[in-house]
């Protein structure tokens, strides 16, 4: 059955193709808004726990006034409506956008928010362990500058955009994002782990990275597995000529590793054994029923 292409709106279904917002949107002029990214399976999102905090803290920090009814019970009963109505439902995408309201210029004439639902089909059921390594480089012409904006996951991504443009004109498959100090935030969709002598490694949130849906679980899995992790340290870029494994993490892939930067390779034994550990951990009812994938 082919899926279909409805977003919801404060409580609407429209069309997809169709204009929804006005030239006077907030988002579109100013990048005035939050916005998580969720991966879904059987029209249920995964992890909507950490996603819905993130999203209120993303809120709070920008000032925005959430609606009433938006729960995190209310969000879950939008998203699996709208995966239903787009006959989705194996793995899909789900992005959730709040934007304040029009008005104003830089300084808004409300905090009042709206709420975006969109959703895109994955071709992967479950976390998908990359067969061919990532090549990465490091952007360093542009800087992520660390302050109380640094951990917002934002409607403004022009440092990510530039750094996936770098990306383009050097056949990159991703790279890394260096903070105001030199030091390691992030990748462009992602978070970075390193691997050295079998200890899991991966930027404190001070060093100016998003702090990730994927990160978080990592960091809760790894030690079921018998692996250590440390998430409050600072990586300086030198650390990739000596480390073990290096990879990436986003909750809509999982993990993503890396099999080179620079002339350095990789190989992605830790990668794989936390990459299975993710799956069961977050998908239970299919690993029950025997499903792999």
């Amino acid at each position: 059955m082919a899926s279909r292409n409805y977003i919801w709106l404060n409580g609407q279904f429209f069309d997809g193709g169709n204009p929804v917002i006005n030239f006077g949107n907030r988002a579109f002029r100013y990048g005035d808004g939050v916005f998580e990214t969720i991966h879904a399976f059987g029209t249920q999102p995964r992890h909507l726990p950490l996603h819905f905090r993130r999203l209120l803290q993303g809120m709070k920090i920008l000032e925005l006034v959430a609606p009433t009814w938006l729960t995190e019970q209310n969000l879950e009963l939008a998203i699996t409506k709208l995966l239903n109505k787009n006959r989705l439902f194996d793995s899909a995408r789900v992005r959730v956008t709040v934007y304040r309201d029009d008005g104003g210029f830089y300084i808004p004439s409300t905090s009042n928010a709206s709420v975006l639902i969109d959703t895109q089909p994955l071709a992967a059921k479950m976390y998908t362990l990359n067969q061919q390594g990532c090549i990465v480089g490091i952007y360093d012409e542009i800087k992520k500058p660390l302050n109380t904006l640094s951990g917002v996951k934002s409607c403004n991504a022009l440092l990510f955009v530039k750094a996936g443009l770098y990306c383009m004109a050097n056949n990159l498959d991703d790279c890394i994002i260096l903070n105001e100090q030199g030091r390691v935030a992030e990748a462009i969709s992602s978070n970075v782990f390193v691997v050295r002598g079998g200890k899991l490694y991966t930027p404190s949130l001070a060093e100016g990275c998003i702090p990730g849906i994927m990160r978080e679980l990592v960091c809760t899995v790894a030690p079921t597995v018998g692996i250590e992790v440390n998430n409050q340290v600072a990586i300086n870029p030198s650390a990739f000529d000596s480390c073990d494994e290096v990879f990436l993490t986003n909750a809509i892939s999982g993990i993503k590793w890396v099999v080179g930067i620079g002339t350095r390779r990789y190989f992605n034994r830790v990668s794989r054994t936390l990459s299975e550990a993710l799956n069961r951990f977050t998908f239970p009812d299919q690993f029950r029923a025997g499903f792999s994938g």
